[in-house]
């Protein structure tokens, strides 16, 4: 049963494996073949593209030596399309947290003035529309029904600029942010001190969601560490900014989206189970006696003394 277990863990990895590195590096690979075979000045020459491939794998070269040459020569050039991909791969996921950075708002100081300005005009907005649902909140002159359909409708508007007021020049930042700040208002709780409390205590039904959603906006992001690859290939053949410009706009869409799935299981997960935490904590029914700290030290230790200076 083990081995099985063993088996079935190694065959879910080597496939993310291939999901995630070795097919999106081939593809790039031959697509980079591809432009720094023809260029800009022949950038659609199918027949020269052709031809470069019958040379480079030795094809038509006859029978006799000449087959086992052409052979080896394809499994070499097999072996480094491979490496290369591998190593694309490896390019592409280090993008992947700069492009992170980039939608998250955590931008370098070059671009602070862009940053404010777009935090000063999404703040704006949002204030504009936060003013108008107090005012509709004010208002006595409609009905019960009405009122609370045209509050949420500008609820709706707010909520489209952010969860809360805007302190990031884009949205992804922003609604990663919002947990924290909504959890902060709503339970007076620092959710960055207590995540990695709550995470001990949560159950797999819960953790798993989480790691999956966060593996999600992973990816979304490491795709657009492929399309930043694609754009700088567009200098060489600018068919490859093309494809790179579609892959940038198919991860910013996608990020949005994980990120908004991410940040809603974050809360979620708060809500449901940060009694637990409480109860966990509580000084009244398990106070801390800090008196034992000492002797639970020496007895983790063991008698072999700290680890670290």
């Amino acid at each position: 049963m083990l081995s099985g277990f063993v088996t079935d863990v190694g065959r879910k990895l080597a496939e993310r494996w291939a999901a995630t590195l070795v097919l999106p590096g081939l593809l790039f690979t031959t697509v980079a073949a591809v432009a720094l075979t023809l260029r800009q000045s022949a950038w659609s020459d199918v027949d020269l593209l052709r031809l470069r491939v019958t040379a480079l794998t030795g094809a038509g070269s006859g029978a006799g030596p000449g087959a086992g040459s052409g052979s080896t020569r394809t499994a070499v050039l097999l072996l480094g399309v491979l490496a290369a991909s591998f190593a694309a791969a490896l390019v592409a996921d280090a993008l992947g947290g700069p492009y992170e950075q980039a939608l998250l708002g955590s931008w370098p100081r070059l671009l602070s003035r862009p940053a404010a300005a777009l935090t000063g005009r999404r703040r704006r907005i949002w204030q504009e529309r936060d003013d108008a649902c107090r005012r509709a909140v004010a208002q006595d002159t409609e009905g019960a029904a009405e009122r609370a359909a045209r509050l949420g409708a500008l609820e709706v508007l707010r909520n489209q600029v952010a969860l809360t007021r805007p302190e990031c020049p884009t949205w992804i930042g922003d609604r990663l942010r919002a947990p924290a700040v909504r959890i902060r208002l709503e339970y007076r709780l620092e959710l960055s001190d207590a995540w990695p409390r709550l995470w001990l205590v949560l159950p797999d039904s819960t953790r798993q969601p989480l790691a999956e959603a966060r593996q999600r906006l992973d990816e979304a992001m490491r795709l657009g560490g492929w399309a930043v690859l694609y754009l700088l290939l567009g200098a060489v053949w600018w068919p490859s900014a093309v494809a790179g410009a579609g892959a940038a706009l198919v991860a910013w869409r996608r990020g949005r989206d994980r990120a908004e799935e991410y940040a809603e299981l974050v809360e979620s997960a708060v809500d449901v189970h940060l009694q637990e935490l409480f109860e966990r904590f509580d000084e009244e029914a398990r106070p801390v006696r800090a008196s034992l700290g000492p002797a639970v030290t020496e007895r983790f230790r063991k008698g072999a003394g700290p680890r670290r200076p």
